[in-house]
């Protein structure tokens, strides 16, 4: 749990970053550039510095749902000497008694766990293989089912996802 509590939080600070004006974003997160699709960032937390890449996607449905920003991350936390921590935020909170969310690339499918408005992988050793199809693949489906019991579809490009890679490889060693 400490994991997810940890990833909720930095999930809800890419939200605030987002959300923020362009000098004030400067302060608390550095762009360290735009690959398409992907933008990686470097920022400090409580347990050091980290970098991770963002993106929205490309279509979410249904169409016109009411939701906050939606975004899909990935973490590297030097600090705390992990990487590949996969997290997606969907814009309303997951519903705890729905079947599972899942993400798939391309033909692979992998399950979540979700708490809140964000999800995980469910299995922490899925992450360096989810990395190496995320960087590979074409396209990334997140689907989950909302509190509410909204089916959820969000859809996004990989391109530029290796390059977004490498930018937080390369800044977070």
């Amino acid at each position: 749990m400490m994991k997810k509590t940890g990833a909720l939080a930095i999930g809800l600070a890419v939200m605030a970053f987002a959300s923020l004006a362009p000098a004030a974003q400067a302060q608390q997160a550095t762009e360290l550039g735009t690959f398409n699709a992907w933008t990686a960032w470097q920022a400090t937390d409580a347990s050091g510095v980290m970098c991770y890449i963002s993106s929205q996607p490309q279509k979410s449905e249904p169409a016109g749902a009411n939701r906050d920003p939606i975004h899909f991350m990935i973490i590297h936390r030097k600090g705390l000497g992990t990487k590949n921590e996969v997290q997606t935020l969907i814009g309303y909170p997951f519903n705890a008694t729905a079947a599972k969310a899942s993400v798939a690339i391309d033909s692979k499918s992998y399950p979540m766990v979700t708490e809140g408005s964000a999800g995980w992988l469910a299995s922490t050793g899925d992450e360096s293989g989810f990395v190496s199809a995320f960087k590979a693949g074409n396209q990334m489906v997140v689907r989950g089912t909302s509190q509410r019991g909204t089916n959820t579809v969000d859809t996004y490009s990989l391109s530029g996802a290796t390059a977004a890679m490498n930018a937080i490889d390369a800044a977070c060693k």
